[in-house]
């Protein structure tokens, strides 16, 4: 673990950046060299992160049109999500998942 002091452009990152992990506590910024996994991913996981990455590619696409923006935009403060951007990841993400919509 190195703890970063006085550096003003790492002292705002958090995630994951190639095999660093930067993670934030208060007003502390600590590193940590990503750890490699101990088991490996199971079927179920495979297939939850599959479906994760193709409802975010389907919500970047349909954000690109107004229309569905302002959608996306009222389902959010319907759902109490943050965004736009996380209220159609939620909803194609559910689609990918169930079949149903939400609405």
């Amino acid at each position: 673990m190195t703890k970063i002091n006085h550096n003003a452009l790492i002292t705002l990152l958090s995630g994951k950046i190639s095999n660093l992990v930067f993670r934030r506590r208060g007003n502390k910024t600590t590193a940590y060299i990503l750890s490699p996994r101990k088991t490996p991913l199971s079927e179920k996981q495979k297939t939850a992160q599959q479906q994760f990455s193709e409802a975010v590619a389907m919500a970047k696409q349909a954000l690109q049109k107004e229309s569905e923006r302002q959608k996306f935009e009222k389902l959010a403060k319907k759902l109490k999500k943050a965004s736009a951007y996380g209220a159609a990841i939620s909803y194609y993400y559910k689609q990918i998942r169930t079949g149903e919509s939400i609405n």
